[in-house]
C-alpha cells in the first residue's frame, strides 16, 4: 500500500506542476498559429546557407507540432520551394520543443534547462541541416503533388502513421490563419461599433431586426474579432491539446513507474553512467512520444540517478524520430535525406549529453529536479487551479475523440516495433 500511496503520490504532484505550464503553453500555442504567418516564414527558407538554416531552426522551435504533423508541414514547405536544408533543420526543431513543452521543462527542471533544451535543439538542427548541404543536392526535383499529400496547415492524414489532425480554416479561401496585428485592430473595433449600434437598434426595431442587421453587417468582415479569438483557443485548446494529452498521461505513468522501479543506487556504478546513452537511443529513436510527455519521464530518471546528459538524449530523440516519422520522411525526402536527418539527431545529441554531463563534472553543478509542490500559497493556488483546469479540458477532449485518437497513435507507433521484435524471436 505504501508503494501503490507513493505512485499515487508521485502522479498527483507531477500533475500539479506541470498543470498550469501546460495551459499556458497550449494558449501561446494558438496565439502563434494565428499571429505567425506561414506565407512570409516560406519566403525565408528558398536559399541554401547558414542564415537559412539558423532561420528555419530558430522558427522551428517553439512551434507546437509533433513528429508526425510536421513532416507534411514540411513537405508543403518543399513543394513551395524551400530548401532541403531549411526543411531539415525545420524538422528537428518543430516536434523537439515547442511552447508547451518549454514551460513545462521549466516547471521540473527549472529556467536554466529549460532555456538548455531548445538551445541544444537548435544546434543539432543547425548541424544537420549544415551537412545536408554538404552532402544532398538541393538540385533534386521538387515532389509533385501527386507524389505526396497535399497538406495545409495541420490538415494531415498520413497512411503511414493514421495520425489525424483535423483543422477548421479563419478564411473560406485560404488555409493559412495567420491574421496580421491591423487586421486584428479593425476586427475589434468593427465589433465594438457593431455592438454599440446593435443596442441602438434593439431599441429602435426590437431584439429580433436587431440581430438580423448585426448579422448582416458581419458577414463583411472575414474574420470578425471574436471568430480570431475562438480560433486561437480552439487551436491550442483542442487541436494541440487532442494531439498531446494521452501521450502525456501515458508520459507522466511511465514517469511514476522508472521513478519506483529504478533502484536509487544503479547509477552508483560508472558502467551504468555510460551505459545510459546508448539506452536511451534504443528506446528514444523508434518510439513515439510528444516533447511534453518525454518531460515528466525525464525528471524521473534523472530524479534516480541518471545523467542530465542522457536524460537528454532521450529528451531529443523521442519526440524527433520514431519508426512511422522515418517511414513518412524516406517516401518524401529519400534516404539520403533520412540518413542525414536521423545520423545528425543522434549523434549531435550524444555529443552535446556528454558534453553536458562532462561540463556538470567538471564544475561540480548538479540539476535539481522539482517534484513538490509550492510552499507559497498564491504559487499553489495556481497550480490547484491549472490541475482542475486540466482535468476538465482531459475529461471534454477525451469525450470528444482525443482518447480513442491517442490510443490509435501509441498502437501505431508500437506496432513497427513489435513486429521487429517477433521477427527476431523467429529467427
Amino acid at each position: 500500500m505504501d508503494v501503490v500511496t507513493g505512485f499515487l503520490q508521485f502522479l498527483w504532484l507531477t500533475f500539479l506542476l506541470l498543470a498550469p505550464m501546460l495551459l499556458l503553453g497550449l494558449f501561446l500555442s494558438g496565439v502563434m498559429h494565428v499571429f505567425i504567418s506561414r506565407e512570409g516564414i516560406l519566403r525565408w527558407f528558398r536559399h541554401d546557407g547558414l542564415k537559412t538554416v539558423a532561420t528555419s531552426a530558430a522558427i522551428g522551435v517553439p512551434m507546437p507540432l509533433c513528429s508526425c504533423s510536421v513532416v507534411p508541414v514540411v513537405a508543403e514547405m518543399r513543394k513551395k520551394g524551400a530548401s532541403r536544408s531549411a526543411c531539415m533543420s525545420f524538422l528537428i526543431t518543430a516536434p523537439e520543443t515547442g511552447a508547451d513543452s518549454i514551460l513545462v521543462t521549466n516547471a521540473f527542471f527549472g529556467p536554466v534547462v529549460a532555456i538548455v533544451r531548445p538551445f541544444v535543439s537548435f544546434v543539432t538542427a543547425v548541424v544537420s541541416g549544415l551537412f545536408c548541404i554538404g552532402l544532398t543536392r538541393d538540385s533534386d526535383p521538387i515532389p509533385k503533388e501527386s507524389e505526396q499529400e497535399r497538406v495545409h496547415g495541420h490538415d494531415t492524414h498520413c497512411d503511414d502513421c493514421e495520425h489525424v489532425h483535423e483543422h477548421a480554416s479563419l478564411y473560406a479561401d485560404r488555409d493559412d490563419c495567420y491574421v496580421s496585428v491591423r487586421e486584428l485592430g479593425h476586427s475589434a473595433r468593427s465589433w465594438f461599433s457593431d455592438l454599440t449600434s446593435r443596442r441602438k437598434r434593439s431599441k429602435v426595431l426590437g431584439t429580433g431586426a436587431s440581430h438580423a442587421l448585426a448579422d448582416r453587417d458581419r458577414g463583411n468582415l472575414n474574420p470578425d474579432f471574436w471568430s480570431v479569438i475562438k480560433h486561437v483557443f480552439r487551436y491550442g485548446f483542442v487541436e494541440v491539446a487532442d494531439d498531446i494529452l494521452f501521450a502525456l498521461l501515458v508520459g507522466i505513468t511511465l514517469g511514476g513507474l522508472l521513478y519506483f522501479v529504478i533502484p536509487s543506487d544503479l547509477m552508483d556504478h560508472e558502467y551504468a553512467q555510460w551505459f545510459a546513452y546508448p539506452v536511451m537511443l534504443l528506446i528514444g529513436v523508434p518510439l513515439y512520444i510528444c516533447a511534453s510527455a518525454s518531460t515528466p519521464i525525464a525528471a524521473a530518471l534523472v530524479a534516480k540517478g541518471v545523467s542530465p546528459g542522457a536524460a537528454l538524449v532521450f529528451l531529443m530523440t523521442g519526440p524527433a524520430t520514431n519508426t512511422g516519422t522515418i517511414a513518412i520522411i524516406i517516401s518524401q525526402f529519400g534516404a539520403r535525406f533520412t540518413t542525414i536527418y536521423v545520423a545528425g539527431v543522434v549523434a549531435v545529441t550524444v555529443v552535446l549529453g556528454i558534453a553536458i554531463d562532462l561540463a556538470l563534472f567538471t564544475m561540480g553543478v548538479s540539476i535539481a529536479v522539482n517534484l513538490d509542490a509550492s510552499d507559497s500559497p498564491g504559487v499553489l493556488a495556481i497550480q490547484w487551479g491549472g490541475a482542475v483546469g486540466l482535468a476538465a479540458l482531459i475529461i471534454w477532449r477525451f469525450k470528444a475523440g482525443a482518447l480513442r485518437s491517442g490510443i490509435d497513435d501509441v498502437l501505431v507507433n508500437l506496432r513497427p516495433v513489435g513486429r521487429r521484435v517477433a521477427e527476431y524471436w523467429r529467427r
